[in-house]
């Protein structure tokens, strides 16, 4: 009996130890999506879609339905964002993205779920290649974090011409006024470590304003232009944005590790 009682006690101290050695460290928490990182993910969308590049796929994971059961620091969502980079590439598919993590009711002790707006060319929005799309993140999070435990916990769906609103919608009530979110929207999404939204590289504040620069190059123009002038449109309205000079596919088509 006493041998049973300090195997059973070092089997409790070999499981506090990995515990401890997987708690994630103390990151940055925030409350709500700022200003700044709105306007961000709005410009992204507007300049994805002024490229060829619309955002018309929307993937929601529902990490309380996968075998991790959360994914507090991120890290689990961005392996999946890189695995889907990869899966696309090798098909040749510039993968363009906005993101943001959530937490329901205002919760701190609520499950983490995200959200990720990204291009799918128009034979991959519906039938066989949709579905391929949709088995290969479902891959993912079974690599990434053991398993899904229930059907619904990606949902994957395709929209004609999403304005990328209802990703900030966790923002408070500037934002949702300064971009006329809809009210049924509206709502604070709890304390979330780490980053809370962003974009792929190629369609972020760098490369906006790289874009800009060759077609004021281009065009022989001095004063550099607002690409999107949304300090300026309170209704969140967008400029008529030019095609992009040729060339631009390899531009796109560069690594976009996540900024």
């Amino acid at each position: 009996m006493q041998g049973e009682s300090v195997g059973a006690a070092l089997r409790l101290e070999l499981v506090a130890d990995r515990v401890i050695a997987t708690k994630p460290k103390r990151q940055r928490s925030s409350k709500r999506i700022t200003m700044h990182q709105a306007k961000n993910v709005m410009e992204a969308v507007a300049f994805a879609k002024s490229i060829g590049l619309p955002l018309v796929a929307h993937c929601t994971i529902h990490w309380s339905l996968t075998d991790a059961g959360d994914d507090p620091d991120g890290k689990l969502f961005a392996n999946v964002r890189e695995g889907l980079n990869k899966w696309l590439g090798r098909r040749d598919i510039a993968f363009a993205g906005v993101w943001a993590r959530e937490r329901q009711s205002s919760g701190q002790s609520d499950v983490v779920h995200c959200h990720l707006l990204f291009y799918l060319p128009v034979d991959y929005r519906s039938g066989k290649k949709l579905r391929q799309v949709v088995n290969e993140i479902n891959q993912l999070l079974e690599l990434h974090d053991r398993g899904i435990q229930h059907e619904k916990a990606v949902d994957l769906r395709v929209h004609a011409d999403p304005d990328g609103k209802y990703l900030i919608k966790g923002g408070g009530k500037k934002v949702w006024d300064r971009f006329h979110v809809r009210k049924e929207d509206r709502g604070l999404q709890g304390v979330i470590y780490g980053k809370r939204c962003g974009t792929t590289e190629n369609i972020g504040p760098t490369a906006r304003k790289r874009w800009e620069s060759q077609q004021d190059k281009k065009e022989g123009v001095r004063e550099p232009r607002c690409l999107l002038r949304l300090s300026e449109r309170a209704e969140g309205r967008l400029l008529n944005l030019r095609t992009p000079p040729t060339g631009l596919t390899a531009f796109v088509r560069s690594p976009t590790l996540l900024a």
